[in-house]
C-alpha cells in the first residue's frame, strides 16, 4: 500500500489510525500491516504459513484470521497471469475502503464547515434585525432569514438590505427587506448576464406565501 496515497497521505498511517471504526481488531491490523510490508517487494500469494515466520501468532490463528479479512472484504487473491492457478494476494479492498472513507471525511469536514459558517451568518443576521428593529424577531421572521441564508443569499446583502429599507421607511417588515433583496439580486444578475432568472412570478409567489402567513411583521 506505500503508492496509495492522496496528497502524500500514507494510507498505513491512515488504517491504523481509523481500523477500528472499519470493525477490525488489533490481530487483523497487524496481520495486515504485516502482508502491506511483505507485498511491497513482489506481488505474492501470502500464506497463513509464510506470515508465521514473521509474527508471533499460531499459523492456524493466522489461517482463520486470513479467511475473516476475505469475507469480510480486506483481502482478495487476484490472477497475474492467464494461469487461474496462479494467485497473489492483494490488499485493494483494504485500500478502497480506507479511500472511501478518507474522502467521506474530508465531505463530511466540508459540509461540517459550510454549517457552521451558515449558522454564524444566521445569528449575525438575527443579532442584526433585532437590534435595528428593537424588538424580538417571530417565529416566522426567523425561518424567513433562514431561507434567505439556505439559498446562498450572502450575511453583507441582507444587512444591507436591511438598512435600505430602514433608511427609506421608520416600520420596517421582512417582507419590505424582501424585495429589497430580489431587487439587489435581480440587478446584480443583468449586471452579470444581461438578464435576470428572477421575474415577476417568483416576486409574486414569495408575497402569496408571506400573505399566508398571516402575521402583523408583513404588514407595511
Amino acid at each position: 500500500m506505500k503508492n496509495f496515497k492522496i496528497n502524500q497521505i500514507d494510507y498505513r498511517y491512515v488504517l491504523v489510525d481509523t481500523y477500528k471504526s472499519l470493525n477490525l481488531n488489533e490481530y487483523d491490523l497487524a496481520v495486515l500491516l504485516v502482508i502491506d510490508n511483505i507485498l511491497r517487494e513482489e506481488p505474492v500469494l501470502v500464506t497463513a504459513e509464510l506470515l508465521a515466520l514473521k509474527m508471533n501468532i499460531d499459523v492456524k490463528e493466522l489461517d482463520n484470521i486470513l479467511v475473516s479479512l476475505v469475507n469480510r472484504g480486506f483481502l482478495e487473491y487476484v490472477s497475474i497471469s492467464n494461469n487461474s492457478l496462479s494467485l497473489v494476494t492483494s490488499l485493494r479492498p483494504t485500500y478502497n475502503r480506507l479511500q472511501e472513507n478518507f474522502v467521506r471525511g474530508i465531505v463530511t469536514s466540508v459540509h461540517l464547515e459550510d454549517s457552521r459558517v451558515k449558522k454564524e451568518e444566521i445569528s449575525n443576521i438575527f443579532a442584526s434585525f433585532e437590534r435595528e428593529m428593537k424588538r424580538t424577531l417571530t417565529p416566522i421572521e426567523l425561518e424567513k432569514i433562514r431561507e434567505w441564508v439556505s439559498q446562498g443569499i450572502k450575511e453583507e446583502m441582507i444587512i444591507d438590505c436591511l438598512r435600505e429599507v430602514m433608511s427609506k421607511s421608520k416600520r420596517v417588515s421582512l417582507r419590505a427587506v424582501d424585495r429589497a433583496i430580489i431587487k439587489r439580486m435581480t440587478s446584480n444578475d443583468r449586471e452579470k448576464e444581461g438578464y435576470s432568472a428572477i421575474n415577476d412570478k417568483w416576486k409574486q409567489d414569495i408575497e402569496n406565501t408571506i400573505d399566508i402567513a398571516n402575521t402583523k411583521w408583513t404588514d407595511e
